[in-house]
């Protein structure tokens, strides 16, 4: 039975796990989703392996989408993202803002090879402002904004993540 975004076709240029979510759930409505990873692949693959290059966490973030590892540094990379966007409704990328640019999958390039693409861009601390080039990840986040302290996870004044195996 067809979605909701059936015929939409999704690129997808994400990593761990905030862009995943986002591509998971378009394909859970219909869209085809093509996931763009590094030749070496999505580093979430390696987390906690169950078999090499396959992990849980990976799996349940990126069911439903197709996979196609490509080297974006190279030109043969860029020809191929390019020659893609004709036929492309939708890009979703979790990056720094100065990534896309200078891989030349950003929103102005893009949209001159797709006038009528959806672009959405996920940042840790958004476009502008001091932190806006700083990476960032969800524990990242959590002590910026004192979300970890809050959530009594420090240990001899050190952040600690929690053992997901010691919660009953």
């Amino acid at each position: 039975m067809p979605g909701a975004l059936d015929g939409v076709r999704v690129l997808e240029f994400t990593q761990i796990i905030a862009g995943p979510l986002g591509g998971m759930l378009l394909s859970d409505l219909g869209a085809e989703v093509i996931k763009i990873e590094p030749v070496e692949g999505d580093p979430w693959r390696l987390h906690n392996e169950f078999m090499p290059k396959e992990s849980r966490g990976f799996m349940g973030l990126n069911r439903g989408k197709m996979s196609l590892p490509v080297n974006l540094k190279t030109p043969e990379g860029i020809s191929i993202i390019h020659t893609l966007m004709t036929e492309t409704d939708v890009v979703i990328i979790n990056a720094r803002p100065d990534v896309p640019t200078g891989l030349r999958i950003d929103y102005p390039t893009l949209s001159e090879l797709n006038p009528q693409l959806i672009y959405c861009d996920n940042t840790a601390f958004g476009k502008i402002g001091s932190q806006a080039l700083k990476p960032g990840y969800d524990l990242i986040v959590q002590a910026v904004s004192g979300l970890l302290a809050a959530n009594n996870n420090i240990v001899d004044g050190l952040p600690k993540q929690t053992d997901s195996t010691a919660i009953a």
